[in-house]
């Protein structure tokens, strides 16, 4: 194909791991559109990155960068976030990761869906997923999104499991990502990713790609959670600062979020609270609660409801 778009998006890596390194390598070498600069911050990894960046430098233009510090494994989105100052003038963005894969005409897809938007173009363009296995094979399909979703919707259908939101599955415009302040950042990135695309979105919605699909890969690298309570006690404290987010963003939901937050923090909780003291419980329970009326009540049935049918392990 004759390539005349501008090169205006930047692929970012935010590099750690070299399991599949070269898988995700070899997918975005592979665009058939290669009008694109791929930024690699390599967060001081003891692993060799470079050797396999080396074999693709002829065949896409690569900026590739090694951190001196590790900042991933103490502020993940912070990390995120110096990746993406390593790029320049590109209009778009797209935060991809060091072991999935892209097919092989999501760029040529993306440019397609600018030029038919014109001056219209939305903030933030979703590719559908297909999850992988560790050897690349599909296992399984979430469901697939609308054409457009808006946020609130977004939100909703993620709190509810209905959909999937990850991280490398979204492009999106630099001039929202200045406008809302980067990423939103929460302990350990949790909720950060479907936080960010819920703020990214408001204005105009996402916009769904349908004829090309991003490969989310599940191993053993990936499936694996950490139950350690320090761990879980932070993970827990996220939990109520993303859902005090939720309830600043949406003011003007308030009543149809009280549900969804509700539900949604009993699940969440029920994962939790074996793994942590009975205090850690009943305190994340008191912030929960603060954004919400009937504070006496709601707060002994969610206590209830988070211990329905489960053995506590230790206290």
């Amino acid at each position: 194909m004759i390539q005349n778009d501008i090169n205006n998006l930047a692929i970012i890596i935010p590099a750690y791991k070299s399991t599949f390194w070269d898988k995700a390598l070899e997918s975005i070498a592979n665009q058939t559109n290669k009008n694109f600069t791929l930024y690699i911050g390599n967060d001081a990894s003891p692993y060799d990155l470079y050797s396999a960046v080396k074999k693709y430098e002829d065949k896409i233009n690569i900026k590739y960068h090694r951190f001196e510090d590790n900042l991933g494994g103490k502020d993940l989105v912070a990390q995120w976030e110096r990746c993406v100052a390593l790029s320049q003038t590109e209009e778009w963005v797209w935060l991809f990761s060091d072991d999935d894969e892209m097919e092989s005409t999501c760029v040529e897809k993306f440019y397609e869906q600018l030029r038919l938007h014109n001056n219209n173009a939305y903030d933030v363009y979703h590719f559908n997923v297909k999850i992988i296995d560790e050897k690349s094979n599909i296992r399984t399909v979430p469901s697939i999104y609308p054409k457009v979703i808006q946020s609130f919707d977004f939100y909703k259908e993620k709190m509810n499991g209905k959909i999937r939101s990850l991280v490398v599955e979204n492009i999106f415009s630099r001039s929202i990502y200045n406008k809302m302040n980067g990423f939103q950042n929460f302990d350990l990135a949790w909720g950060s990713d479907t936080a960010t695309w819920v703020k990214f979105g408001q204005q105009k919605g996402i916009f769904t790609i349908d004829t090309a699909w991003v490969k989310w890969r599940i191993s053993s690298e990936n499936i694996s959670p950490d139950c350690n309570s320090s761990i879980i006690s932070r993970k827990i404290k996220a939990l109520n600062s993303y859902f005090s987010w939720s309830y600043s963003f949406f003011s003007d939901n308030k009543s149809a979020l009280m549900y969804v937050n509700c539900k949604t923090y009993i699940s969440r909780m029920r994962d939790f609270y074996k793994y942590v003291s009975n205090q850690d419980v009943w305190s994340s329970v008191e912030v929960f609660i603060e954004n919400y009326k009937f504070k006496f009540w709601l707060k002994y049935l969610l206590i209830f409801l988070i211990c329905l049918n489960n053995k506590k392990i230790n206290g």
